[in-house]
């Protein structure tokens, strides 16, 4: 016969009532949706007004759908100079909110504000004052070698690039595009049918999401700069730019390079989450030739 345990039928009362209380007071799973408004605006200079792009946040549970983000029913206004321009959405959602006369261009030294009336009554505003505009000094060879050029590269690198200063930009941005990710030989004298191909590194894993872009970026403090091979990913027709950013947009990009995401204390509008940005840009483009099977 079992020996009755008083203290051990307290105990098993005493846990089972710390149980219930415990899970009584947690919270409650975090189904309630809180949607955010964001905002991604960048205006460039000698540029039209284009991709104002209005957004809402979706919920986590939900199928992710990139296109329902986009918030089409909204009166959105671009002010500057005593002159007030209204945006129309256009046909393809994808790219935002734009000002049909492509002929009127993004000033330099501007202030340029953003203005945004959501059908709820909820108003996002911000502010931008665009940069100078920015001008080459030394642009890229119209054809660079790889790998062959990294085993002998000369005292005077062919592949530095340099520009003028604009004032008031303490850093500049450099980017890296594959203009044509499929053709190779069309751009060769005389043509041929030859297809493009990646610059495979040791390093790289092909199942990145950085792998997958056709883009690498890169921030620099001078106004020159030699364009490194690492940052080549594709053979082919490639396509570099300096971009001279605004405060919102420097603070905007830099998060990315720190974090690897959105931290909402470097927001730059009022009333939503997001960038209203501006930025002065030049590009060259080069031909990267093979230079092995």
């Amino acid at each position: 016969m079992k020996t009755f345990n008083l203290n051990r039928i307290r105990y098993l009362i005493f846990t089972v009532i710390i149980a219930f209380f415990t899970f009584s007071c947690e919270d409650p799973a975090p189904l309630d949706y809180i949607p955010q408004n964001f905002v991604e605006a960048y205006l460039i200079v000698g540029e039209p007004i284009k991709n104002i792009k209005i957004m809402r946040t979706q919920p986590l549970l939900d199928s992710f759908n990139y296109k329902n983000s986009f918030i089409t029913d909204a009166e959105v206004r671009i002010k500057f100079e005593n002159q007030t321009l209204d945006l129309v959405p256009n046909s393809n959602v994808l790219e935002g909110y734009y000002y049909p006369d492509t002929n009127l261009l993004i000033k330099p030294n501007t202030k340029y504000n953003l203005e945004v009336r959501l059908k709820d009554g909820k108003i996002i505003t911000g502010e931008t004052i665009t940069p100078g505009v920015i001008k080459w000094k030394r642009q890229l060879p119209n054809l660079i070698y790889y790998p062959v050029d990294t085993l002998k590269l000369p005292a005077n690198d062919t592949l530095k690039l340099s520009w003028e200063p604009v004032p008031g930009t303490i850093v500049y941005f450099i980017r890296v595009k594959a203009l044509d990710t499929l053709e190779y030989g069309k751009y060769l004298m005389p043509p041929t049918d030859e297809k493009n191909r990646r610059i495979v590194r040791p390093w790289e894993r092909g199942n990145s999401a950085e792998y997958n872009e056709i883009t690498r970026w890169g921030f620099i403090p001078n106004t020159e700069s030699p364009v490194v091979w690492t940052a080549l990913k594709w053979y082919g027709l490639n396509e570099v730019s300096i971009l001279a950013p605004d405060y919102n947009f420097l603070r905007w990009f830099l998060q990315y390079q720190r974090k690897g995401q959105i931290d909402p204390l470097l927001t730059s509008v009022k009333g939503a989450i997001g960038i209203f940005g501006s930025y002065s840009e030049i590009r060259t483009t080069t031909f990267v030739v093979k230079n092995q099977p």
